[in-house]
């Protein structure tokens, strides 16, 4: 569980959500709501996972679902026509 709500915000997995969300924008079938469903359901199952990497803070944890989105946006609109 997360120790406080604003504890290290954007941390180097915000980098790696950037990328690997930006991997997915190359798969055509993907949609935002696609995006938003994988984005939460992986943050929720963070909060039970037993590894110290996956005690984030709330911030974090908010963040990172916007950094999955400007990834995938990012690629989308520069990358993918």
């Amino acid at each position: 569980m997360p120790k406080s709500f604003f504890e290290d915000p954007v941390n180097f997995y915000s980098l790696v959500h950037f990328v690997e969300y930006g991997v997915l924008a190359m798969v055509p079938k993907l949609t935002s709501i696609h995006i938003l469903i994988i984005s939460v359901v992986w943050e929720i199952i963070e909060l039970f996972l037993p590894y110290k990497w996956a005690s984030e803070s709330m911030a974090n944890k908010l963040l990172d679902i916007m950094f999955n989105f400007s990834g995938f946006y990012f690629v989308r609109i520069f990358f993918v026509r």
